[in-house]
């Protein structure tokens, strides 16, 4: 009868475990973060779509002042601090991000260094859990 517990009891144990892990696993969701409606923003578009005319956006749009943005390669807020390669940004939410710069990162317009305090629109990638900025864009 020993041995048979003693075969029976670890089986049992790794039963158990494999359960518990495939009931983990099936209650993930597959996409944590869904994507707003269009009735979300104030114009009626969808704010998580990509749009192509950013690699040319240079300047302050008015559209960002109502939050109409694309929030996976943008980010929108106010400098709490720059340093050479690294801005701290304060969002509208209230959160303090640190954002890396890259050399060829753009800060537009042309000749200005961010400043505490300023309105600032970030465009860039998330890398590793960091938002590496392409270009900087500071508010006029």
């Amino acid at each position: 009868m020993s041995k048979i517990l003693d075969i029976v009891r670890p089986l049992a144990v790794g039963i158990g475990i494999f359960g518990a892990a495939g009931a983990i696993g099936s209650a993930q969701m597959t996409n944590p973060c869904p994507a707003p409606d269009a009735a979300s923003t104030a114009d009626g578009t969808a704010y998580t779509n990509f749009d192509t005319a950013y690699n040319s956006i240079n300047s302050w749009q008015s559209a960002w002042d109502n939050g109409n943005y694309d929030r996976n390669h943008i980010v929108i807020g106010t400098v709490g601090s720059f340093a050479p390669y690294r801005l701290s940004v304060l969002t509208a939410q209230g959160d303090s991000m640190t954002i890396d710069l890259k050399n060829g990162t753009i800060i537009r317009p042309d000749g200005t260094t961010p400043a505490s305090g300023q309105h600032v629109a970030v465009f860039g990638y998330w890398s590793n859990g960091t938002f590496i900025a392409n270009r900087v864009i500071l508010r006029g």
